[in-house]
């Protein structure tokens, strides 16, 4: 039988929210706001095709606390590299969030390639 340590639960409660279109991945629409303290763990992305226009991805901590808190914690200019598949491990401590904060994906999408975005994190 398994132990666990004090604070430690066998269950996890991780969600994915899929997100596709082949427009702007717009920051008010690509987010997840759990609602409750949450650890980001992941951000997948999927192009149909390399982008050629410089542009960045970013993944973006819009803080609950105010804009002043506001974070970019990852961007990636797509065309570099002609990238179509991208996965952005988090998880850490360092990515726990507030019950009001949420985490907001970007991307202007110029080429007008479809995506497939998901965005991965655990309720704590």
């Amino acid at each position: 039988m398994a132990k666990f340590s004090v604070g430690e639960s066998p269950l996890r409660s991780i969600i994915v929210v899929p997100f596709t279109g082949s427009g702007a991945i717009a920051a008010d629409t690509a987010r997840i706001q759990p609602g409750v303290k949450f650890r980001l763990l992941a951000v997948r992305l999927h192009m149909s095709a390399a982008p050629t226009t410089s542009q960045n991805f970013t993944v973006t901590l819009d803080a609950g606390d105010g804009s002043a808190y506001d974070t970019v914690i990852y961007t990636r200019d797509l065309s570099v590299g002609s990238v179509t598949d991208l996965v952005i491990p988090f998880g850490g401590d360092e990515y726990i969030y507030e019950k009001d904060d949420e985490i907001d994906c970007a991307y202007t999408n110029t080429d007008v390639g479809t995506y497939g975005l998901a965005i991965v994190y655990e309720l704590v």
